[in-house]
């Protein structure tokens, strides 16, 4: 079973979704419907769904805008696009974002049952891929223990090697994520790869940048900061690697739908 969230803002389409699908028949939990973007961010805190089925025209935060958040936070969560809106330029845009797929309303529930039995498709040939990795890590583990130290790069070929390499580069990422100065290039040189070909990787594997990562972690590591009111939003720009609060600011809204300031009162 995969995870559903839906992000509609006009409850009579949200309350048609719920309803008018037999979700548990398409192999899926339906964890819930949500009026806006903000309560989708909200969400992610305490449980990850597999798929977002969101609008486009939505207050506070449009479909698209919550799309870039997820992903910078969740790059594995799918995303389906529902609007009203047939624009070319919204295509573009949620082609460019890899959303999954685009349904136009009115709600069709049958055409929305369609698109849903793909996203299950995909998910589960992915579940599956991600399972024969970990069997295949398993295994060299047991029976090779030292095969990525006996072997040169150019001969460890395939999925594991580019996991392999995509997880060492994380981990410079994880580890030095606040110094100001890290770059892609750090990054690369690290791994012993041209920063090219590992930003080319790296988004192979986890959807995103080395320098959407970089963001994402500082963006994280801030909105844990601001939930301390004794720590000064110029410290917290400071702990984080920037050294322009008003990049600070923009980076935040982009990730979070709020300023530093906005996302700090909701826990005052």
């Amino acid at each position: 079973m995969f995870k559903l969230l839906i992000a509609e803002d006009v409850k009579i389409v949200r309350e048609t979704l719920v309803n008018a699908i037999n979700w548990q028949a398409l192999g899926i939990v339906l964890l819930g419907a949500v009026e806006n973007g903000e309560e989708v961010l909200d969400w992610l805190d305490h449980e990850e769904p597999d798929l977002l089925l969101t609008d486009i025209g939505m207050p506070k935060m449009n479909g698209l805008e919550l799309i870039e958040a997820v992903k910078s936070r969740k790059p594995d969560i799918r995303c389906i696009i529902l609007s009203g809106l047939n624009e070319f330029e919204h295509a573009r845009q949620a082609i460019k974002l890899q959303v999954l797929d685009y349904v136009l309303k009115p709600i069709d529930p049958e055409a929305i049952e369609k698109v849903l039995v793909n996203a299950v498709e995909v998910l589960s040939k992915e579940r599956e891929e991600r399972h024969a990795l970990t069997i295949a890590e398993q295994a060299v583990k047991e029976k090779l223990p030292n095969l990525t130290e006996a072997l040169p790069h150019v001969e460890w070929t395939g999925s594991l090697k580019k996991k392999k390499l995509v997880e060492q580069a994380m981990q410079v990422v994880k580890e030095g994520y606040t110094r100001k100065e890290l770059t892609l290039s750090d990054v690369a040189a690290a791994v012993g790869l041209s920063d090219k070909y590992l930003n080319l990787l790296f988004k192979e594997v986890t959807g995103v940048t080395i320098n959407h990562a970089i963001i994402r972690l500082r963006m994280e590591e801030a909105a844990r900061l601001l939930k301390d009111p004794t720590i000064k939003i110029y410290e917290i720009c400071d702990r984080i690697g920037y050294t322009d609060q008003d990049h600070f600011r923009e980076s935040f809204k982009k990730q979070y739908g709020l300023t530093p300031t906005e996302y700090r009162n909701k826990f005052l």
